[in-house]
């Protein structure tokens, strides 16, 4: 196992927040963060209960983004019957209450109980791409539980950073953020992201990029088809790729079982040393091309494990 950090950097490059305002939501947190931790010593067994009722409760009472969860699914798989639609429904609402018991277990669960329940098939391809002085960036989706990649920097040596995008409750980030550090991992903001990644005294590191959100600005995205639908994707993950000659990787997670899942490392193949920015840009297309179509591939074998609930195509 590799090293740990004993505290939790948050490389957003601000001023920390100040006044009453600043106090109380650290003060709130604070005690939200003790009751989670409460519940999360309830065994995990006991939490899926909870969670099978959740989902029930979501889908069926409240009706959680299920009009966005149904078209979702149906324009993905347009083949499939209204009652295969009805019961992929159903399944990922349980993976997405899954997703916030296992967070939530995350709290007090221990490093070798995690590291148990989130197996690395091919650790020795980040050890060998580190070995060699490569920065490595890593691509993945909201596949199976991206929030227990925390435990990755038990496995190795050197600095691992995941991006994450700041959430508008100051307490709801506190909280989750602590969680996500228990293990090491380091937090990067969105916007800090590519001033720190391209400082070289952060090189031979490993960055994640969750990059299948739909991006703000489609102007600098490029657009692919994706699940059957002319879909946009974050550039910012192949720019500083090419910026740095990291090496890249395809980070497969899949749910093998309930509450454990499997990584996997897959090489994206990345030509180094291009010329002139129009190479640049064919180079910036073949990477997410070839992302795109892994990712695609990893949800039509699992279509229950992804981010059904999010609102991908949003934009034109």
């Amino acid at each position: 196992m590799g090293h740990r950090f004993e505290s939790c950097p948050d490389h957003k490059l601000k001023a920390p927040a100040r006044g009453h305002s600043g106090m109380f939501s650290k003060l709130l947190s604070s005690i939200l963060f003790f009751i989670a931790w409460l519940i999360s010593l309830l065994p995990i067994r006991l939490l899926y209960v909870k969670s099978t009722i959740l989902s029930y409760f979501l889908k069926n009472i409240i009706g959680y983004r299920k009009a966005v969860i149904v078209q979702n699914l149906s324009r993905a798989f347009p083949e499939a019957k209204y009652k295969e639609i009805g019961l992929l429904t159903r399944k990922f609402y349980l993976h997405f209450t899954d997703i916030f018991i296992e967070t939530l277990k995350g709290v007090s669960i221990s490093r070798k109980a995690l590291s148990s329940r989130l197996k690395v098939e091919n650790p020795e391809v980040l050890t060998d791409l580190h070995k060699k002085g490569y920065n490595v960036i890593g691509l993945m989706g909201h596949m199976a539980n991206w929030e227990w990649l925390s435990i990755l920097p038990s496995y190795y040596d050197f600095p691992v950073y995941t991006l994450y995008k700041p959430l508008r409750s100051k307490t709801a980030e506190h909280i989750i953020n602590k969680i996500r550090c228990r293990f090491g991992m380091n937090l990067l903001s969105m916007s800090a992201a590519p001033r720190y990644i391209l400082n070289p005294a952060h090189k031979n590191s490993f960055y994640i990029f969750i990059a299948d959100q739909s991006p703000a600005r489609v102007e600098n995205a490029y657009e692919y088809t994706f699940l059957n639908q002319r879909t946009t994707f974050f550039t910012g993950g192949a720019k500083l790729a090419i910026a740095t000659k990291s090496a890249l990787l395809f980070i497969s997670l899949r749910k093998v079982e309930r509450g454990y899942y499997s990584l996997r490392f897959i090489p994206i193949d990345c030509e180094s040393g291009l010329s002139g920015d129009s190479d640049k840009r064919q180079l910036e297309q073949r990477i997410l091309k070839e992302y795109a179509r892994l990712l695609e591939t990893e949800i039509k074998e699992n279509p229950t494990d992804w981010l059904w609930s999010h609102k991908r195509w949003k934009h034109p």
